[in-house]
Parts: structure tokens; C-alpha cells; sequence
């Protein structure tokens, strides 16, 4: 035995257990030194190893083993697995290596539960120590985060730790936060490492495996590192967004501000697609201002990843394409499409049919419908089956459903018998589409009458809808939850999983299976009245949410109708185009709101416009009333205000003539806004009064109070006033009883400028940041963005200059990215005590300008986190 491998036996007889720290080394570049060196490659290797030895040892610790440049080592503690790492890099570095060479070693170090396996280490922990060193460079030293934990107060004197990020391992389940060790003498600049660092973004989990795609992932990840613009073609059903999505996900990390999911089957006008795009990264309308405007500024300096999925009928909107990757030269696209956008830069990936793994994605399928199910002897049928549907894999999947029902064999003779071979269906298009659409109508037709009927009626859906819409849309005799389940059952109706809004469970269909489901439906002459039901449901969700808009459970609501917002947007249309000029008013009455709330301001005044152009639209009934009130507040937000005033004068027109006195006095107080406006506080009081006695007059408290409210706060040169301090404090205590959160936290803001005016800092601070947490919560973002200059102004009396620089860079940043502007009375307020110029003075140009820039990294929530943490550290939080 040498002597090597005696020590070697040595030493592993004494292996330490419980909790140790592994260190796991390897030459970087070995492959290369070993053909530059020959023979000598492995007296250099020996040296380097005994070197490794040498500091192991001295430091208590045991080499388990080698692995012909790499080393793993054991220590009982971290320590002393540090201090062991840090020697045997100094005694490296030092080594004067033969013929020039370079030689250097990366070094990963991890601390965890130590199984023995006989004279090795087995365990999972092995594996992520050698991942961790994997990861470095040559000359780096990586600590996991249990390492550090261990060593973070005992390091070796002039050592520092250097917090690298969470960052994605290969075969390590969860991301690891890694640290690396800066020592004295040695380097510390490195290239960032060889990992992915946990990225943002929305790309879709996946609920179902991922068969037979590898090679294609592969080849598309390869092209989106050589062209910014890729484009997946191929005809419907045959996988074009699993590819997409699962290619994005494996090279998001090029794109560190994120990879992001588009999905576009539901859009139907080209002109909006930038509107779409610039929604999905977090964009929102302001007022003037739509976001599609904002969207090549915002990306400029910007490196995303868009997946714009479905863009087949939307191939006039291409130039907006190449327009935005002109914009942002960090960003990349990747586009799934039936046909080519035909732009300049574009890279096509045509895809093919699946290729062998069609079978198994067949049997997963069928064995996802029916546990345990196996082809037995009619294993060869799978691949005549897949064989008939051309490989396609919606094609596939559609007759794997089968199984649950009917023999394998009989899925075969009804897909030959009944799916049109190449040539014998329409010649104006591709085979494969022809393919797929027998293989949707043989699904079809398997169906009984009334489930055929309901598949037809359930493809008036945009995008998702939950079972109390379905049995609103479905015409049938029997239960439409039965109908729905056999429909899922039958994977012509998909089930998605419940979200956080409160919806529910909710059902979706293939945009191929719905285009099909709505040919039949137009054939059969019943479009126009599913449309109707399907309206009708949706008019019912608006108007028993508008109630909340404010309110205290606003954010579920908010939630609610963002997730059938398609639906809803559909219905609008669908009523103007239709002519019902009642139900089209009574949508833009109940969701006008909620256009404000959630930034599509732009949206809501578009489809209100249309609304108003109706022809036989203007008579003087209460739904023109309601939706003249709504069409007033959305010019007023967005600063129209004639416009604005041409339509509250319509409302109180309509409310005299029909006698409605709720209306009367909402026109009033509407028209009172205006005159604030336009500064002629005479009128202002008289018509604020007049809109008061019209609220009691119909006992309407809540219209009373905001009418006090107004006549306390919005009357130019009288408010902040300190003599309002008791009326205001009595008016929150109304808001707060009759649930009105919206205005009590306009109070709330009221009652800080009154105590500021008063010269009491601390309890404005108190009010203040009261306020601002209530809008935060209630998910008022505009609110909460546009209160940000009053943190910034708390941060500067509370001596905290260079926090209100950063609260200004992040009232900046999320202005331009919600889309919001700070209305006249606030921007009067701070005039005289403008933040930014005063923390600029305090700091200094510099000074604030880096503050400031920091500050436009910080989310709403930071922001809202620190304003919170100024006032308790300087004030306390009483």
C-alpha cells in the first residue's frame, strides 16, 4: 500500500459526524492545462493536492478523498474549514509553478448533518457543497448561508464576508444565498457566478409534465443568445407556448429585470398591443398619459424577456414589436405564432410534430384520466393513434382523454374514421390545422346534444369564468355543473387552479377548442343570445362590486374584477356593438371606478366615449344619468375639464327632469369639483351647501359627510386651518362608522397638514403615516404614490435628509410606473415646502443626487416601510 493511501485510511477512520463543514475544491481550467502540460500535468496536480494536504490538515480538518484535480475535505468546525480554505489559497498563490502555469483552484465551503456511508460521506449536503464550488472562479472562496451563520463573528482578522445574492444551483431544489470571503493579499474581483440569481417576472408555473420537447428547449434558448427577436411558428395544438414558456424559463436569467409572460389570444384590436405589453410589466395608465406611451422609456435601460403568446391575428401590430426591442437594446423577445412577423432581426423556429415521445405523452395523459390504465397488448394501437392525429400534442392529449371512456382501439377507428387525412379537407389551409380541427369536431361530436350545446354556449368566454357565470350562460335542461364536469372530464374545458382573488374555482377552453365551439355556435343562430346572458352575468358582478369601490374589502374586489376583466371588457363591447344602450350605460356607471382604481383610466374612457356616441343613447332615463356621472369623474381624473363639466351638467339635467334627488345632489357636489378647479370658491360653497341639504333631504349620510368634508378642506386659503382639528377628528370618526375607508383616510391626511399648520410635527407624523398605511392596504396605488413627497417632508423634520432624497427618487420612479400625478390641491400644499429642494440643500448636489438614485430602486412597499420606520424611530409609535 503507498503511503498515500495509508495516510488516506488514516484518516478517514476518524471521519467527524453530527454537524461538520465540508469544503469541496477543484482546479479551474483543468481540462486546458492538462493538454498544454502532458506528462507534467500530473506533477503539478500532486503539488497542488498536497498543498490542499498540508493546510487540512494543520487545521484539524480530513481529505475523504480525491478525485483527480479535486479535493473534498471534512472539519468538525466551520472555522476551522474557513481558516484552512484562506491558507491553502495564500500557500497556492505563493507556489512558483513550473513552465508559467496558472494554476488556480476554486473553493466551495457548506455546513450541515454529516452521514457516513461506510469510509465516505453520503447525503445530500455532499452534493451542495460541490455545487457551491462549482459555482466560483478560480481563487474564490464560497460560503453557503449555514457557513456563514457559523463563522460570520469569528472570522481570521482582515477578513470580510461580501453577500453575493440568492442564485439558482444546478440539482439543488431551492436557491441558495452564497457569500464569498475577501482576504488580505489576495483577489477579490471575480466575474459574477456561474449560476442563475433568483429571477423576477411572471412566467406561468407548469401544472402537467413537459414530454419530449428537451431538444427544442435547448435550440430555441441557443437562438434567443444570438438574436434579440424569436419567433416559435407552427399550427395550432402542436405545443408552441409550453416551448415558449419552458425556454424563457431556462434562459431568464440573461434578463435581470425579468422574464414576462404576455398572453395575447384574448386581444383583438393590434393597436392595443403595447398597451397589453406594457400592463403585463407592471405599467399602469395615468392621467394624459396612456402606459402604452411610457412603455420605450421605461424599457430603455431595461433587460426583459417578453413572451408574447398567440400573436397570429395580431401581425399588424409587428412594427410595435421591433419598435420596443429598438427601445430597449438589454431586452429580448420570444413570440409563438401560427405565421412569421417579417421584420428585420427576426429569427423563426419552426416546430415540428413531437417525434417518438409522442407515446409518452399518450400514456401520461391516459393515465392521468384513468390511474393505472396500460395499453396491454394494444400498445402498438398508441402509435397509430398518435400516427392519426399527426403528432400534434393538443391532438394527442384530446385522444388520451378517450381511454377514461371508450377501448383504445375504438379511440382509433373513430379518429380514422372520423379525422379528414391530408387533401380532404379545405385546401386554403395547413394540413396539420386540418388535422386538428377533425380531431376537435370527432371530440365534439362524441358529446350528447345538450353538452354540445353547452360547449357552444361556453365559448362566448374571454379567457377564464367560474361556475355561477357558466350556469348564467348556459342554456340546458338539466344541471350545468354536471355538464361542466363532463366537459373537464373530457378535456375540452379546462380547470385552472384557484388564485388568491377570491374567484374560486374557475374553468378556461382552448383558444382552438373555443374558436371551433364559436363557429357552431354561429351556425347555430344563438351568438347573439348567449352574448346577452353572457353580458347580463357580468353586468351583475360589476354592479355588486361598485358598491365597495372605495370601501374596506376593496382589495378583494379589485382582485375580483381584474381576473374577468377580459369579460367584462367583452360584455362592454359587446353591448355597444349590439345597441343595448341601457346595459352599455350601466356598465360604464358600475365599473368606472374601478377604471380609476386599477389604472385603466385610458381603457375606461374609450369604451365610456363609445358609449356616449350610441345612437338613441341620449334620452333622459337614469341609467344616461348614472353613466354621465361616471363618464364626469373619468374626464375629471384625467384633468378634462370641460369635458368633465359638459357631462356632470348632463346628470344634474337628467336628475331635475326625472325627479331623482340621489342623482340631483351627486351632480351637485360634482359640479362643486369643478368650481375648485377653476377657483371660484363663492360657487363652490353655494353649490357643496346645496348638495348638503339634498343628502339630508334623503338621508344619505355618507353624501353629507364627504359634502363636510369638501367645505372643510377643498376651499382655497382656508385649510390647513387649525380651527378645523375638531370637525375633522368628528368627520373620521363618521367615515370610520359608516365604512367609507377611502374618505377617512383623506381625513386622515387632512388632519396632519392641519396639525402641521398647527406646529405640532410629531402628531402630523402620527396622522400622517396612519393615512398612509390605510391607502397602502386598501391597494390604492395611486393614493399611496402620490402621498410619497409628505413622507420625504416627515424625513426632513425628523433630521433624516438623505432618507428623503431616496423617498423623492421613489416617488419619481413609481409616478412614471402607475401612471399618477399629484392633483392640484397637494401640489399647492407643497409649494412652499417642496422636499426636494430642501434636502438638496441639506446634502449637497452629490450627496442627493446618489440618494436620490437609490431611491428609484425602492418598491411602494419600501417606500411605505420607511416612512412607517421615520416616524416610530424619531417620534415613537403612539
Amino acid at each position: 500500500m503507498s503511503e498515500e493511501a495509508v495516510v488516506t485510511a488514516t484518516e478517514r477512520r476518524a471521519l467527524p459526524t453530527g454537524t461538520v463543514t465540508f469544503l469541496r475544491t477543484d482546479v479551474e481550467g483543468s481540462m486546458r492545462l492538462v493538454r498544454e502540460l502532458g506528462a507534467a500535468w500530473d506533477d503539478v496536480n500532486a503539488a497542488h493536492i498536497s498543498l490542499i494536504r498540508d493546510a487540512v490538515s494543520e487545521h484539524g480538518g480530513v481529505v475523504v478523498r480525491t478525485e483527480g484535480d479535486a479535493a473534498f475535505a471534512v472539519f468538525p468546525e466551520a472555522r476551522a474549514a474557513v481558516t484552512a480554505a484562506i491558507d491553502a489559497q495564500r500557500a497556492l498563490g505563493a507556489r512558483d509553478w513550473p513552465d508559467g502555469v496558472d494554476l488556480r483552484v476554486r473553493m466551495g465551503l457548506h455546513s450541515g448533518e454529516a452521514y457516513l456511508a461506510g469510509d465516505d460521506y453520503g447525503g445530500f449536503e455532499v452534493n451542495r457543497a460541490a455545487r457551491i464550488a462549482a459555482a466560483g472562479h478560480g481563487g474564490q472562496i464560497l460560503l453557503s448561508d449555514p457557513t456563514r451563520a457559523l463563522v460570520a463573528d469569528a472570522l481570521p482578522e482582515g477578513v470580510d464576508l461580501r453577500d453575493l445574492g440568492t442564485h439558482a444551483l444546478r440539482d439543488v431544489p431551492r436557491p441558495e444565498h452564497l457569500y464569498a470571503l475577501d482576504v488580505p493579499g489576495l483577489n477579490h474581483e471575480f466575474p459574477a457566478l456561474r449560476t442563475a440569481s433568483a429571477g423576477v417576472g411572471d412566467l406561468p408555473e407548469r401544472l402537467t409534465s413537459f414530454v419530449g420537447r428537451d431538444e427544442d428547449v435547448r435550440a430555441v434558448v441557443e437562438l434567443l443568445e444570438q438574436n434579440r427577436l424569436v419567433t416559435i411558428t407552427g399550427p395550432g395544438g402542436i405545443g408552441k407556448t409550453s416551448l415558449a414558456t419552458e425556454a424563457a424559463r431556462a434562459s431568464a436569467h440573461r434578463s435581470p429585470d425579468g422574464a414576462w409572460f404576455v398572453p395575447l389570444a384574448d386581444v383583438a384590436d393590434p393597436t392595443t398591443v403595447r398597451s397589453v405589453i406594457a400592463r403585463a410589466v407592471g405599467l399602469f395608465d395615468g392621467p394624459g398619459r396612456p402606459a402604452s406611451d411610457a412603455l420605450g422609456h421605461y424599457l430603455k435601460d431595461r433587460a426583459v424577456l417578453l413572451v408574447l403568446d398567440n400573436f397570429e391575428h395580431l401581425l399588424d401590430a409587428a412594427p410595435d414589436v421591433a419598435s420596443i426591442l429598438s427601445a430597449s437594446p438589454g431586452s429580448r423577445i420570444l413570440v409563438t405564432s401560427r405565421a412569421p412577423l417579417r421584420v428585420t432581426g427576426e429569427q423563426e423556429y419552426p416546430l415540428d410534430p413531437l417525434g417518438d415521445a409522442c407515446v409518452r405523452l399518450f400514456l401520461e395523459r391516459a393515465g392521468a384520466v384513468r390511474p393505472g390504465w396500460d395499453p396491454g397488448p394494444d400498445g402498438p394501437v398508441v402509435e397509430e393513434v398518435c400516427a392519426l392525429v399527426d403528432r400534434l400534442p393538443l391532438g394527442v392529449e384530446l385522444a388520451a382523454a378517450r381511454v377514461a371512456h371508450i377501448p383504445l382501439t375504438a379511440v382509433r377507428d373513430r379518429l380514422a374514421a372520423h379525422l379528414p387525412l391530408p387533401g380532404s379537407g379545405p385546401r386554403n389551409v395547413p394540413d396539420r390545422q386540418r388535422t386538428l380541427a377533425g380531431a376537435i369536431a370527432w371530440s365534439h361530436e362524441l358529446l350528447p346534444p345538450s353538452s354540445q350545446r353547452a360547449l357552444h354556449d361556453l365559448a362566448v368566454f374571454e379567457g377564464g369564468f367560474d361556475l355561477d357565470q357558466a350556469e348564467a350562460v348556459i342554456e340546458t335542461d338539466g344541471d350545468a355543473l354536471d355538464v361542466l364536469v363532463d366537459l373537464v372530464d373530457q378535456s375540452l374545458v379546462q380547470r385552472d387552479v384557484p388564485d388568491a382573488s377570491g374567484a374560486g374555482v374557475r374553468f378556461r377552453l382552448l383558444e382552438t377548442i373555443r374558436g371551433f365551439a364559436l363557429d357552431r355556435l354561429r351556425e347555430d343562430g344563438r351568438e347573439a343570445a348567449a352574448r346577452r346572458r353572457h353580458a347580463m352575468a357580468y353586468l351583475a358582478l360589476a354592479e355588486s362590486a361598485a358598491p365597495n369601490l372605495p370601501g374596506p374589502d376593496q382589495p378583494r374586489w379589485l382582485d375580483r374584477l381584474t381576473v374577468d376583466y377580459p369579460n367584462l371588457r367583452a360584455a362592454v363591447r359587446w353591448s355597444i356593438e349590439a345597441e343595448e344602450v341601457a346595459l352599455a350605460q350601466r356598465f360604464v356607471a358600475a365599473l368606472w371606478r374601478f377604471w380609476r382604481q386599477s389604472g385603466r383610466l385610458v381603457d375606461g374612457q374609450e369604451l365610456a366615449d363609445a358609449v356616449f356616441r350610441m345612437p338613441d343613447g341620449d334620452a333622459p332615463t337614469r341609467e344616461r344619468m348614472l353613466a354621465a356621472s361616471a363618464a364626469g369623474g373619468i374626464a375629471y381624473w384625467h384633468g378634462r375639464l370641460q369635458d368633465s363639466l359638459a357631462y356632470y351638467k348632463e346628470e344634474l339635467a337628467i336628475a331635475q327632469q326625472i325627479g331623482d334627488i340621489a342623482g340631483e345632489a351627486d351632480a351637485t357636489w360634482n359640479l362643486g369639483f369643478y368650481r375648485y378647479v377653476s377657483d371660484y370658491v363663492p360657487g363652490l360653497v353655494e353649490l357643496a351647501e346645496r348638495a348638503q341639504r339634498l343628502y339630508e333631504q334623503i338621508g344619505d349620510e355618507l353624501g353629507v359627510a364627504r359634502v363636510a368634508w369638501s367645505l372643510i378642506t377643498v376651499i382655497p386659503g382656508d385649510h390647513p386651518n387649525p380651527k378645523s382639528k375638531a370637525g375633522l377628528v368628528d368627520l373620521l370618526a363618521r367615515f370610520e362608522r359608516l365604512g367609507d375607508t377611502w374618505y377617512a383616510c383623506q381625513t386622515l391626511m387632512s388632519l396632519a397638514w392641519v396639525e402641521i399648520e398647527s406646529g405640532d410635527f410629531p402628531a402630523a407624523t402620527r396622522w400622517f403615516v396612519r393615512a398612509f398605511q390605510t391607502s397602502h392596504a386598501l391597494r390604492d396605488v395611486a393614493g399611496t404614490t402620490i402621498a410619497i413627497p409628505l413622507a420625504a417632508l416627515m424625513a426632513i423634520e425628523a433630521g433624516r435628509p438623505e432618507d428623503a432624497a431616496r423617498l423623492m427618487g421613489a416617488s419619481e420612479h413609481l409616478c412614471e410606473l402607475y401612471g399618477v400625478k399629484a392633483p392640484l390641491g397637494l401640489r399647492e400644499l407643497l409649494r412652499n415646502s417642496n422636499p426636494a429642494s430642501i434636502s438638496e440643500v441639506m446634502l449637497g448636489k452629490d450627496r442627493y443626487g446618489d440618494a436620490f438614485a437609490r431611491g428609484t430602486e425602492m418598491t411602494l412597499d419600501e417606500a411605505v416601510s420607511l416612512a412607517v420606520a421615520i416616524q416610530e424611530e424619531t417620534w415613537g409609535a403612539g
